[in-house]
């Protein structure tokens, strides 16, 4: 509760470091990340030499002086009752600590800020939120909580050296004045630039010389001296390789854990290392990129229980988990469109810079440039405005709007799926709410047309319609049709009014907490903060759910509007919402997927090409969760064209021949599943009638997403078929 208040007390009024990306909603380590990698990309295009020093502060936390802090607090024009509240709950704390056999008696502490504490993190941003003051003058520098980087590029290697020496100097004496250090053990710094031989240089803190490294680890990316990615991506495979051992554990090719579960288990523990932090390593060492694209492969082969021999492309498909390359892309595309919110982020003037120098020095093809500079270039060709905000829109909003709570109805008796909805919705109208203005708000969209928002107010007969951008969502259209209602509302002090919408998710989110959300959507807040005012002015106003598309004669006609409003409509919402354009990356991923797809099948995994000419939503296997995974795996390995038929086997030169072990004919798919005597029962006997004759396994194999598939199985349960060797 008190950090909710601190938190929005401190970023409305602007009160920590811009530098700062620890612990701060908004921000993340990937900000830093980013900004890094663009200046030392930028330096070297200039050909320029990038000089960082990463420190560390020692025990940061424990040994904060309250205070000092107190008085930091008290200069921040921190309410008193807030300061004070925090300084009594820190200070004359109390520790016991337990020995083998007993316990020492208690000891009081006067410094430090509390582990786990969920104040400690903010309370020491504040502690710390003038540092960079000190330093700007000479470099530049990033903080992440208690992790420190400060660089500086120039032609000259000495001047570098000499901006961060004085830079050091002067964070020693502050932190020195705030009780705190810096390890010399864990500072490090690294020469970024493209000579092969590093000239001599020296950096000192403590008058102690700082060890000059190839390489090193900062928010747990390695950033090696001419940022390839090769320590990183060793650093990656060596710790997926001890996770992989997990899978392994927990299911064979024939036994263990349902593929779906392995797929979420592969998402979690493993593809999360190969996506944090490598899309701003691109362009890099192609054999190490190369090692973290084995690293799928391997994990795809035991979800799928498929054979080593199996094509790669067609394993990704049959998983539906896109090549690592294009994954990259949509990560830096997601992440920059979401920075690209704020209108002040640096990352943006610093992608135009390096756009710039790219282009300055020669073409470079799409798959050569860094992530960044494709996501910037897609975010220069927006065919209408970004909709940008100075700051956070949770810390735009008066505090009391935020915890706020609206009256809304989300059950108001009619059921979704009723026939008689329409009267039993006119009943509820006329005893609940019989002399209340009734507002309808809805919001229609079409493939790719714009996105019309209209209300309808059936006793004046007044239309309101809106037309967004294509890209806007339907919970966007939704989301303007109420606001523009609660305005109408206030506007004309339409008191004891109730505004009707068939979008229960944008109700759901008006009554959710705005601080617990993860999604921080304006326009929601803008709802809010409307509605709290209304409420203050005693205009009573009630929001309600009501099913759509089920014959409610307003619903029908605000549909209409609508519909009718995406080509007539006003253009005051003429912006695009970041969550709307995050929404389109993945059609997008999935659109240049599908273009390599279409290229790749016709050079490796032919025959599993023919079975799926398309890349689908989800893998065939998520809706069989009853089957076990030996069925899973047989399957897969059928479909990918890769199993262990006498005709396969022969094929790698593992049997002499290519006969069935009946000794009739070659043991291709048919003969196994069709004519085979050492079956029990031919294949034939539990194909259903609507499937055309005659017919082959690999024909009934691109039937896996129908109800067939459920007959396959059974068929290879009955007869107990693995092929494996």
């Amino acid at each position: 509760m008190i950090k909710q208040r601190l938190e929005w007390f401190v970023e409305t009024n602007n009160l920590l470091s811009n530098s700062q990306y620890g612990f701060r909603k908004g921000k993340s380590s990937l900000d830093s990340l980013g900004i890094l990698t663009t200046d030392i990309r930028i330096a070297l295009l200039r050909k320029e030499h990038l000089v960082g020093v990463f420190l560390n502060i020692e025990s940061a936390y424990d040994n904060v002086s309250l205070p000092l802090l107190r008085s930091k607090l008290n200069q921040l024009s921190i309410p008193v009752k807030l300061s004070r509240f925090i300084c009594n709950m820190l200070m004359e704390r109390s520790i016991t600590i337990k020995g083998p056999s007993s316990y020492l008696p208690p000891k009081s502490v006067w410094k430090g800020l509390p582990q786990g504490s969920v104040l400690s993190p903010l309370l020491y941003n504040l502690y710390t939120h003038d540092l960079n003051s000190t330093v700007t003058p000479f470099c530049q520098i990033l903080q992440y909580a208690d992790d420190i980087v400060l660089y500086s590029s120039d032609k000259s290697i000495q001047d570098s050296s000499n901006h961060l020496n004085n830079a050091l100097d002067y964070l020693s004496e502050y932190l020195t004045q705030h009780g705190l250090s810096l390890s010399t053990s864990k500072s490090k710094v690294v020469l970024f630039t493209n000579k092969r031989i590093l000239p001599p240089i020296k950096i000192k803190i403590y008058d102690v010389d700082l060890p000059i490294v190839n390489n090193v680890k900062f928010l747990g990316i390695w950033l090696d001296h001419k940022l390839s990615g090769v320590k990183h991506f060793d650093y990656v495979s060596q710790k997926c390789e001890k996770n992989i051992n997990i899978l392994r554990s927990l299911s064979g090719v024939w036994w263990g854990a349902h593929p779906v579960t392995q797929k979420l288990l592969y998402n979690a523990i493993i593809r999360t290392h190969l996506d944090y932090g490598t899309m701003f390593l691109i362009p890099a060492n192609k054999a190490g990129l190369n090692k973290l694209d084995r690293i799928q492969a391997k994990c795809l082969r035991l979800v799928l229980g498929a054979m080593k021999s199996s094509p790669i492309n067609a394993m990704q498909v049959e998983c539906v988990d896109p090549p690592l390359s294009l994954r990259r892309q949509f990560l830096a595309n997601k992440f920059f469109f979401k920075l690209a919110g704020c209108r002040a982020h640096p990352l943006l003037q610093k992608s135009e810079q390096l756009a710039v120098l790219y282009n300055d020095n020669n073409i470079v093809p799409e798959d050569k440039r860094p992530c960044v500079i494709n996501s910037y270039l897609l975010f220069s060709q927006l065919s209408n405005p970004l909709f940008q905000y100075s700051k956070l829109p949770l810390f735009s909003m008066p505090f009391n709007a935020l915890t706020f709570q609206p009256s809304v109805i989300l059950d108001l008796g009619v059921d979704k799926f009723s026939i008689e909805a329409n009267k039993t919705f006119s009943h509820i109208m006329d005893s609940d709410f019989r002399h209340w203005y009734k507002i309808y708000a809805d919001a229609s969209k079409t493939d790719m047309s714009p996105v019309g928002a209209a209300v309808w107010i059936p006793s004046t007969r007044i239309i309101l319609s809106y037309s967004c951008p294509p890209t806007t969502s339907v919970f966007t259209g939704e989301s303007i049709a109420i606001l523009e209602a609660i305005l109408f509302v206030k506007s004309h002090n339409m008191n004891n009014s109730i505004i009707l919408s068939d979008s229960k998710s944008c109700l759901q989110s008006i009554l959710s907490n705005p601080f617990k959300t993860k999604s921080q959507f304006p326009i929601i807040l803008k709802i809010r903060e409307t509605l709290k005012e209304c409420y203050e002015l005693k205009i009573n106003i009630v929001l309600a759910w009501i099913p759509g598309h089920m014959g409610i004669s307003g619903n029908e006609n605000a549909d209409a509007c609508a519909r009718s409003a995406a080509h007539s409509g006003s253009f005051q919402y003429s912006e695009i919402f970041t969550h709307d354009l995050c929404s389109t990356l993945k059609p997008k991923m999935y659109e240049s997927w599908s273009n390599i797809w279409q290229v790749s099948k016709t050079l490796k995994g032919k025959f599993y090409g023919e079975l799926q000419p398309e890349i689908p939503q989800k893998p065939w296997f998520s809706k069989c969760r009853i089957h076990n995974k030996t069925i899973i795996s047989t399957i897969c390995r059928l479909r990918l064209n890769h199993a262990c038929t006498p005709v396969f086997l022969a094929k790698l030169r593992i049997r002499d021949h290519s006969l069935c072990d009946c000794g009739l004919d070659e043991g291709n798919m048919d003969h196994l599943f069709f004519s085979c005597p050492l079956m029990r029962s031919s294949l034939h006997n539990y194909i259903p009638a609507e499937v055309p004759r005659p017919t082959s396994v690999k024909c009934l194999l691109s039937l896996v997403y129908t109800p067939f598939v459920n007959i396959l199985c059974k068929y290879i349960k009955i007869n107990k078929i693995k092929l494996y060797y």
